[in-house]
């Protein structure tokens, strides 16, 4: 596995939200209630593509909001008990990992593939990208993360 960086255009994601902890088996727990409620958000631009928007929390790295959504354009409302979170356009890291392999795959970017880069990780939302393709019940279906960068010393 490599750093591929790569240029974002903004996105809106709407989902529901939870504050969890990294691996907690919350987050699986949120896919379901939130797929449910998939026909209720309106002006969806990405069909059957999802997203799992972390967002860490200010003073500590124990804890962080954790949202699964769907990228919609800027006429959606959101509805009732969700969330809106806006990704901003910049330079990401792009990673591409099996289910099975998304655990150790987001420690092998933190721990390996991040230091010594030259590249840090900037402010703001990173996020997980399930395509088309994914199937949750498949633990080989393809997962994209997507973490914001900066050059080390800009």
């Amino acid at each position: 596995m490599k750093l591929n960086l790569a240029e974002r255009p903004a996105i809106t994601v709407i989902g529901l939200q939870i504050r969890t902890a990294p691996m907690s088996p919350e987050i699986p727990a949120l896919w379901p209630r939130f797929v449910a409620r998939i026909p209720e958000i309106g002006h969806t631009t990405e069909g059957r593509v999802t997203y799992g928007v972390m967002r860490n929390v200010a003073g500590g790295m124990d804890s962080f909001d954790y949202l699964a959504g769907v990228a919609v354009s800027e006429a959606a409302e959101v509805p009732p008990g969700m969330s809106r979170v806006e990704l901003p356009a910049g330079t990401y890291a792009a990673f591409r990992f099996p289910l099975s392999g998304l655990g150790a795959g987001f420690a092998d970017i933190f721990q390996r593939l991040l230091p010594g880069s030259g590249w840090l990780q900037a402010a703001g939302p990173y996020f997980e990208r399930y395509g088309e393709d994914f199937c949750p019940d498949d633990v080989s279906s393809p997962v994209e993360v997507w973490l914001p960068v900066r050059p080390e010393g800009a």
